[in-house]
């Protein structure tokens, strides 16, 4: 309890690691994110399993035995009797297990309880899951103890060793030992009675008076720099190891990664703390404020590139003038000609007279949209008849649901089975593993390896590792030039898809297309400057046809410190956001197409039928307010805008769309489908907003097409677009 109690007033950084892990596990951090889930269901070489759990036992044990070295190295000197002690580091660790103990107890019962709940998982399954968890901490463990019991020297031959010697006779370093003995004595710990590695309770007294101070100075600093070899160690091992990210069996599950991210962060505050001893802070903070002076004085720091594209050239000028220019009443009408050509070749493609025209608009939430998406277009296409990839003009939306919506189409053109079940499972496989693994070893320390698309090269980072390991799951789909589906959209072979990220630097849409898009830039209802910008257009002398179509979806559905913001080869350079911060359900681009082309659609088309696929309830009942305390009445502000933005999108969706509805006199039609959980407990079985599902989670997200508002949907797109007119 000493320890306890010493680390709550000199150590409060440390504790708030295991305060982290605590609220992580039971659900209390981030749970919207999916990342208790990360802990409680993890997966490893695309599965559950033994291995998974051994692998976080492992990371587990190694943060727990730098919690340990780090607060031995800061506080061992205030408890001088430990000195005096057979394998001190050993007795140390011991006594300080009261918070690892209790958090490996809290983890274990916590899975237990999460397997049952999920009904997942066998007892057997659940039991062997923790033998892994308990092998990995153990084996671990063991390791590390035994590399301090075969180099940590006890007191006695610290009394004969020639650095104490040496320390008797110089007189520097006896000045050096007197104020760091003054030290040890003005911040001594009273404790009376302590652990011994065979678990029985002894005085604190049994030898101290034996042993002169010097002496146990000289234990503490043996046992000090063997911690921070272990350090050093663990810290060359994971740069190593970055060597094979390539390697599936390298790719950890994400909780490790996770775990090991904060034991480098703990071991470095040890070091740093006992280098430069009460400086530490205070080099931490002038080192923070230097190294962000220069970063940005010259203008360092990493821009992650857009595959395909030349960063080597003359960077693309953007500017109110090139975007007057590529906006010009010449071009856009180009682009308005263009498109009216290729739905001329849609409508011969469909083999109808008056064709019924369809827009699908996908809402972005990552990997729970994308299997949301897959999952309604595999049952619409099944109400259509296999006719809906055909009857489909126009795709467009946001994040995850154009991934899976982007997949299907794919599949259509490519496969020939975009209905077969099988493609569940690959859009709803993991993506988390490799993308944490790359942040930790690879993004945060130096980017090492190069990797090569078409004739570019360009640093391996985490925003590849997650077009690699998507391209993985979905059998290689998708990973081609943007080039590539330029004759296939034209001739009405499959759907055109439009991909619109959000330029941060001055929140306009980026419109990413095969196909010339100018026509997007100017806003018809709305008579004020430009709101758009062509990709191709602009991009054209930086390879612009080569972009990989997996950056052009990974752009719009770039995700906070997970998939990295996109620069461009632009002059300023410009950067990619979310596609959903501007429009997150891809309403605004399909209603703006159907009003751009609405004389050609009233008299080529039978009907128009915008098919909405939400990743969430369009109407939410209204929460009751609860008491709000300090922290959460500061927060406030910023978090009421934040949670109404999606609020505030679809009212704006709403009406854009009835006043669309008026203008086509009757031809526009909507279908809509949401993913609302089965059950009552509509908060808890929510989908993680995420790039990895748990089992549980992605059968909620396919049993969710069962609901009575989806079934209504399915029924009305079956009954109502049963025919065509001829």
């Amino acid at each position: 309890m000493k320890l306890l109690l010493v680390h709550t007033k000199h150590n409060q950084f440390l504790l708030v690691y295991w305060i982290i892990l605590f609220a992580t596990v039971n659900g209390d951090f981030a749970s919207n994110l999916g990342i208790p889930f990360l802990f409680l269901d993890p997966i490893y070489l695309d599965k559950v399993s033994f291995w998974g759990f051994m692998l976080i036992g492992v990371a587990l044990s190694g943060f727990t035995m730098a919690f340990n070295i780090t607060s031995y190295i800061i506080d061992g000197y205030r408890f001088p009797f430990l000195g005096t002690l057979p394998r001190p580091f050993t007795h140390y660790c011991l006594n300080n297990a009261l918070i690892p103990l209790a958090f490996l107890v809290f983890y274990v019962v916590r899975i237990i309880e999460f397997q049952r709940d999920a009904a997942l998982y066998s007892p057997s399954q659940t039991a062997f899951s923790l033998l892994g968890l308990l092998v990995g901490y153990i084996a671990m463990l063991f390791i590390q103890f035994f590399y301090f019991a075969r180099t940590n020297r006890d007191i006695q031959k610290v009394i004969h060793h020639k650095e104490l010697r040496k320390i008797r006779k110089s007189p520097k370093h006896r000045r050096n030992a007197f104020f760091q003995l003054k030290k040890l004595r003005r911040s001594k710990v009273k404790v009376s009675h302590y652990v011994s590695i065979t678990f029985k309770f002894y005085s604190t007294k049994r030898y101290e008076r034996y042993y002169d101070r010097l002496a146990i100075l000289g234990i503490f600093k043996q046992n000090q720099r063997n911690a921070i070899m272990v350090q050093v160690f663990l810290l060359t091992t994971l740069i190593l190891i970055g060597a094979f990210q390539m390697a599936p069996v390298f790719q950890i599950p994400a909780a490790a990664s996770a775990v090991l991210l904060m034991t480098m962060i703990v071991m470095a505050t040890g070091a740093i703390s006992f280098w430069l001893k009460g400086w530490a802070i205070s080099a931490i903070i002038g080192a923070f404020i230097i190294a962000n002076l220069i970063f940005s004085a010259l203008n360092l720091g990493y821009a992650y590139p857009a595959f395909g594209l030349d960063y080597q050239g003359e960077k693309a000028e953007y500017s109110l003038d090139k975007l007057e220019a590529l906006s010009t009443p010449e071009i856009i009408e180009a682009s308005k000609q263009h498109w009216l050509n290729h739905l001329e070749n849609w409508k011969t493609a469909t083999g109808e007279e008056k064709p019924r025209m369809i827009l699908i608009a996908v809402s972005g939430g990552g990997q729970r949209s994308a299997l949301w998406a897959m999952n309604v277009l595999q049952h619409a296409d099944s109400v259509l008849q296999g006719k809906l990839m055909k009857e489909t003009a126009l795709i467009t939306g946001a994040s995850g649901g154009l991934i899976g919506a982007a997949f299907y189409r794919d599949l259509y053109w490519k496969d020939g089975s975009p209905e077969d079940a099988e493609h569940l499972k690959e859009v709803g496989d993991e993506l988390l593993n490799p993308i944490i693994f790359t942040l930790l070893i690879n993004d945060l320390i130096v980017k090492a390896t190069k990797v090569e698309f078409g004739d570019e090269r360009y640093k391996r980072d985490r925003g590849y590792e997650f077009e690699m390991k998507l391209s993985e799951n979905l059998a290689g789909m998708l990973d081609r030039p943007l080039s590539d589906y330029q004759q296939a959209e034209f001739n009405g072979e499959i759907p055109a898809l439009i991909v619109s990220p959000l330029i941060t630097n001055d929140g306009r849409k980026l419109y990413i297309s095969p196909q010339p898009v100018s026509f997007f830039n100017l806003n018809p209802w709305q008579n004020t400057s430009i709101q758009g910008v062509d990709f191709r257009s602009l991009l054209r002398a930086q390879e612009a046809d080569s972009l990989r179509f997996t950056t052009a979806l990974r752009m719009s559905a770039t995700f906070p410190y997970i998939t990295p913001s996109m620069t461009l080869p632009t002059e300023p350079p410009i950067k990619i956001a979310d596609a959903g911060i501007s429009d997150n359900y891809g309403i605004h681009d399909a209603l703006l197409f159907v009003d751009v082309f609405k004389d050609w659609i009233k008299e080529n088309t039978s009907e128009v039928v915008l098919l909405s696929i939400r990743d969430s309830e369009k109407i939410e009942g209204i929460e009751p307010t609860e008491p709000m305390n300090v922290i959460e009445r500061f927060l406030s502000p910023i978090q009421n805008v934040y949670s109404s933005w999606d609020k505030v999108q679809t009212i704006k969706n709403d009406q854009l769309y009835e006043m669309m509805e008026g203008l086509m006199d009757g031809h526009l039609k909507r279908i809509e489908f949401e993913l609302t959980p089965i059950s009552t407990d509509r908060e808890k079985d929510r989908a993680s907003l995420s790039w990895r599902l748990t089992e549980l989670e992605k059968q909620g997200i396919i049993k969710a097409i069962g609901s009575p508002k989806n079934q209504k949907g399915l029924t009305e797109l079956g009954n109502n677009l049963g025919e065509t007119v001829k």
